[in-house]
């Protein structure tokens, strides 16, 4: 009887039974970009097919950009990654097939079985280094690198999910205007701008992903996506449980300049060194934990799960959402016994202070603001905050009629509470970037605001499914080429479907 780590969703109605040559068992899951199905072909071999969303293969240029990478995605030829089998990029809806792999991804192995111990982490760290290695060779970047993004095989992880990222990104840049990946594991750059995404901030992703396979929990994390970011932007890792023998490779990859981090080659010629220092090649199976042996076997024998993997800090930005001030649990901080058998946070691990001195001070609380501010994009919010619904079966075939809010919830009253807007503070000076948070609006509605009565945003947040929507004054100067004026400024806020425009006010102080 399988566990229930080991189930395969049934089909429903709204799924096909066939794509192209290869019958559909059952859904693995559902993704940023679509549906992905546990196929099998006319000999037996199963796959991996990923479905794209109708939002992407509508865009004008979408098609082309996805065959581009799918093609550059079939060079790749490294044994660590899941090899691009089969695609039609022009089928109504444009998919792709990857050999599919029986193996949990860490992301669960860690969850379920806890940190993984010295020698398996460098096991991990050469193979997700050559993986990127060949990715990197194929002129692809990953973009989208952590823990549920990596499976783990007896014989070694393997990467997926790299190839197709980029092809969506400029549909998700235009529609939702935020950065692509995933907070609590992209690298500074990716945040500010994913335009600036290069090959480092893969390595950055990687020494992120290390470190959760290292500790149980991101190097960033918080309450809301917009407290990952200001914590990315302004402070060091959470190192806490990291033990000290790996710690400096970790680090290395973390740096926040991408010129200072190695590359992926670098990276892995630097673990095969300290596995052939430390006689750890002498391993004939994985150097796995014997529970997470038991665990891998059990995907090699049955079906895999249908449940999401991921957890707090491991959601792809793929939709506009808003900073939501709700608590979010954080990862539980396991207790991490190094080799020599002290506890975490003894000197066999690394503390998270030491960091400080590499990177410098930790910049004061007016400077954080204003540099999460910055990572939000042109004014929209930049990414679902972490336990809000996940993307279900009308997100890609979206019913007639109002947009649908949060699950049990009535569309029209978005989150809960009356319509309201608020400023992340009420005074400032000229360079200030104002935040303006709505909350219990109509979720899906586009939203107009207006500065001083005669000054229009050229750009029109929309409404997240929980009711909320955020928005940066004067980042991008739509509304002032320089400095805002000094002395007290309204905003009005209005909303196709509410009623009354919301209201409120800053102050912009003189110097």
């Amino acid at each position: 009887m399988a566990s229930e780590h080991t189930r395969l969703e049934s089909l429903s109605g709204q799924d096909p039974p066939r794509i192209g040559g290869y019958v559909l068992l059952g859904r693995l899951g559902t993704g940023a970009m679509g549906r992905v199905y546990l196929g099998k072909s006319a000999s037996g071999r199963l796959v991996a097919v990923k479905t794209i969303k109708s939002e992407f293969a509508g865009e004008a240029d979408f098609r082309t950009r996805f065959a581009h990478e799918v093609a550059a995605a079939g060079r790749v030829s490294g044994v660590f990654t899941a090899a691009v089998v089969a695609s039609d990029p022009e089928a109504d809806i444009p998919w792709l097939a990857t050999a599919y792999i029986a193996a949990p991804s860490l992301d669960q192995l860690v969850r379920v079985c806890g940190p993984l111990p010295v020698p398996a982490l460098r096991w991990l760290a050469a193979g997700c280094a050559e993986a990127l290695e060949s990715i990197h060779k194929a002129g692809l970047v990953h973009r989208d690198l952590k823990p549920s993004n990596v499976l783990v095989s007896a014989d070694g992880p393997r990467v997926i999910d790299f190839g197709v990222a980029r092809a969506a990104e400029r549909v998700t840049v235009t529609a939702t205007h935020q950065a692509v990946g995933t907070p609590a594991y992209m690298a500074p750059e990716q945040a500010r701008d994913s335009r600036q995404t290069v090959a480092a901030s893969d390595v950055f992703a990687l020494g992120s992903t290390l470190l959760f396979a290292a500790t149980g929990h991101p190097p960033y994390t918080g309450d809301s996506v917009t407290d990952i970011l200001i914590r990315l932007a302004t402070e060091p890792p959470d190192l806490t449980g990291l033990p000290e023998e790996v710690a400096e490779l970790m680090l290395d990859c973390l740096e926040r300049d991408p010129v200072a981090r190695p590359t992926a080659a670098a990276l892995l010629a630097r673990v095969a060194a300290q596995v052939e220092k430390e006689g750890e090649h002498e391993f004939r199976t994985a150097p796995l934990p014997d529970d997470a042996l038991a665990l891998i076997e059990e995907y090699r024998r049955k079906w895999p799960s249908a449940a999401p993997t991921s957890a707090v800090g491991d959601a792809t930005l793929d939709s506009p959402t808003a900073m939501r001030d709700a608590a979010v649990p954080r990862p539980p901080q396991p207790e991490v016994r190094p080799p020599g058998g002290s506890k975490a946070g003894t000197a066999d691990t690394v503390d998270s202070a030491s960091w400080a001195g590499r990177f410098g001070r930790v910049t004061a609380i007016a400077g954080a603001v204003a540099l999460a501010a910055a990572l939000v994009v042109s004014g929209i919010a930049v990414g679902r905050s972490f336990g809000g619904p996940p993307p279900g079966p009308s997100d890609e075939h979206p019913p007639a009629g109002p947009p649908r809010g949060v699950p049990g919830q009535d569309p029209s009253q978005g989150s809960s509470g009356s319509p309201k807007i608020e400023l992340n503070q009420p005074y400032g000076d000229g360079d200030t970037t104002f935040v303006v948070h709505g909350t219990g609006l109509t979720p899906g509605r586009k939203v107009t605001l207006r500065l001083d009565g005669r000054r229009t945003s050229p750009v029109m947040p929309v409404v997240d499914f929980g009711g909320s929507f955020n928005y940066v004054i004067n980042q991008t100067h739509e509304f002032f080429a320089g400095k805002i004026p000094p002395g007290k400024h309204q905003i009005r806020v209005t909303v196709p479907g509410d009623r009354d425009p919301l209201r409120a006010s800053f102050t912009v102080n003189r110097l």
